[in-house]
């Protein structure tokens, strides 16, 4: 076995799931080494990929698994934060939706508002959208580009960003893996900083979704600084220290 697989195991069995993202950071390779692995680890019954990511098969070794482990840890975080985001959009509204997990738990919860635009560059959160039982005249616009190499299901690149600045949405759903309240929004891949970065610049109002975990990271790629932000919808489990610091400048946190 590799020394690289050895680390990956070691990494999962550590962190119940992990992202293709942060095992690059993990490991500083490249998210196509990274892939490349688990499906090599995947083949040999180690590890199982789920949604972007891979968590440790603890069967492998005759361990049991933690009880009711979720392919994602914060799915219940985010699938509140995602509830009360939809709630923000008003009938009417054109929205810019941003690839990323939590995104996609917003876009099943928007059946029930009439008349919205949703301009996204994530496959998922079209194919989401499309499937929507009770959708009222809604109109999905998919940035055209290239597929992302950390990301499959999003677009980026300058086709995808020139497409954004053509539209002028009443909100920016923008979902981070890193968010520092002195250094701003950050992403481990500028592609994807480059697709945030154009949905603020081109919206009236930014919305942040993101759990708790993202809090006080720092990613390689800057997105913005805090005061671009509007509103943040985060859990309960905030560091309560930065949320005070973002009410204090102004922006609006609501916690769920």
């Amino acid at each position: 076995m590799k020394s690289r697989h050895i680390e990956i195991i070691e990494a999962l069995k550590k962190k119940p799931f992990m992202t293709i993202e942060e095992l690059c950071l993990e490991l500083d390779v490249s998210p196509a080494t990274v892939r490349r692995d688990l499906s090599q680890l995947e083949d040999t019954g180690v590890v199982l990929r789920i949604n972007g990511g891979a968590i440790y098969n603890h069967q492998a070794d005759g361990a049991h698994p933690p009880a009711q482990l979720p392919a994602d840890p914060y799915i219940n975080e985010k699938i509140r934060i995602a509830k009360a985001a939809a709630e923000v959009v008003k009938d009417g509204d054109t929205i810019f939706m941003d690839a990323g997990s939590t995104n996609q738990h917003i876009a099943e919860h928007l059946g029930n508002k009439e008349r919205i635009t949703v301009i996204t560059n994530s496959l998922e959160i079209a194919h989401k959208l499309h499937n929507l039982k009770n959708k009222k005249d809604l109109s999905i616009i998919i940035c055209g580009g290239a597929l992302g190499e950390a990301n499959l299901d999003a677009i980026v690149g300058p086709v995808a960003e020139t497409m954004i600045s053509m539209f002028r949405a009443n909100i920016a759903f923008i979902g981070t893996s890193a968010l520092d309240t002195k250094l701003g929004i950050t992403d481990a891949y500028l592609a994807s900083a480059r697709i945030k970065e154009k949905m603020i610049e081109h919206s009236g109002k930014v919305c942040l979704v993101t759990d708790h975990s993202k809090f006080g990271i720092t990613n390689t790629a800057f997105v913005c600084t805090i005061d671009k932000i509007s509103q943040v919808i985060t859990d309960q489990q905030a560091p309560a220290e930065d949320v005070s610091y973002l009410r204090n400048r102004g922006i609006s946190v609501t916690l769920v």
